[in-house]
């Protein structure tokens, strides 16, 4: 009887809806950026909810980690913004505003360039390739 409730007790808990997992598909990419000829390999995850919603983080190797804010992804557009704190070489916190496009509809290519939020001005220029 007990080897029974030990059972019932497991399979209540994996059944339960509070500890289901709500992430549907995760996807990585590795962000080649360009301020110049000089490129920087970053990383993004997007997570995607069972409703379709998407959020996302990004990896700067040897600098920060910082989510994707206001992202939007709509057709082949992407577009959001990234905090980027200040450091020994940025003397002032930053937020960089990506826009991209996927090359198409299997969404493993995106290209785009990098502003500073609320600026037309050129600060770099991206190439994404999805990690399997």
């Amino acid at each position: 009887m007990t080897l029974f409730r030990i059972l019932l007790a497991v399979l209540s808990i994996a059944g339960s809806p509070s500890h289901a997992d709500t992430t549907l598909k995760t996807e990585t990419y590795g962000i080649h950026l360009f301020f110049n000829e000089q490129e920087f390999v970053d990383v993004i995850t997007i997570t995607y909810d069972k409703t379709g919603a998407a959020k996302g983080d990004m990896h700067v190797p040897n600098d920060f980690d910082g989510p994707l804010d206001n992202l939007i992804m709509s057709g082949d557009q992407i577009t959001f913004d990234l905090f980027v704190p200040k450091n020994a070489s940025r003397p002032a916190d930053l937020i960089f505003h990506y826009e991209g496009r996927f090359f198409d509809s299997s969404k493993k290519q995106i290209i785009g360039y990098v502003t500073l939020k609320g600026d037309t001005a050129f600060v770099a220029s991206f190439t994404g390739f999805i990690r399997p």
